[in-house]
């Protein structure tokens, strides 16, 4: 259980979208180890900023994958990652285990694709947008407040 809330702001000339906060909240039961568990959340929200704004599987037209190497594939490097907060929660420790902890290997990827594609379509709400396929480009944000 958990939650994560997103808050952007997009520039409306260009289509790209500024991740001003990331807050995410997560019942992990009993933390054996509060750095991994960090860690893993941590991992997960990258991993969820690159499926919202980068990664995308391209195919030719015999079906080829297009962009097979990380050359050609977009992926999150550090300086697309903003500061989030992050904090979890301990006093429901998990009855179906001794150790009384939770599996934390996906609380980030679970939460914040959502929160992040849900913020963007907020804030295009009142251009009458309400859908765009991933990745959220600038160029398909754009595109889309064009028209």
């Amino acid at each position: 259980n958990g939650c994560q809330i997103a808050e952007v702001e997009i520039d409306p000339e260009t289509g790209q979208v500024f991740l001003d906060a990331l807050t995410a909240y997560d019942d992990v039961g009993n933390a054996i180890n509060p750095m991994m568990v960090e860690g893993q959340v941590h991992g997960g929200i990258v991993q969820s900023l690159g499926q919202a704004f980068m990664e995308e599987a391209v195919f030719d037209r015999e079906g080829q994958f297009a962009n097979p190497s990380y050359m050609d594939y977009a992926l999150p490097r550090a300086d697309d990652v903003p500061n989030f907060k992050w904090d979890f929660y301990t006093g429901a420790p998990c009855q179906t285990n001794p150790l009384g902890a939770k599996g934390v290997g996906e609380l980030g990827t679970v939460g914040a694709t959502p929160a992040i594609v849900n913020a963007v379509l907020d804030a295009l709400r009142e251009h009458g947008i309400s859908q765009i396929d991933m990745p959220l480009t600038p160029q398909k944000i754009w595109a889309s407040l064009q028209g």
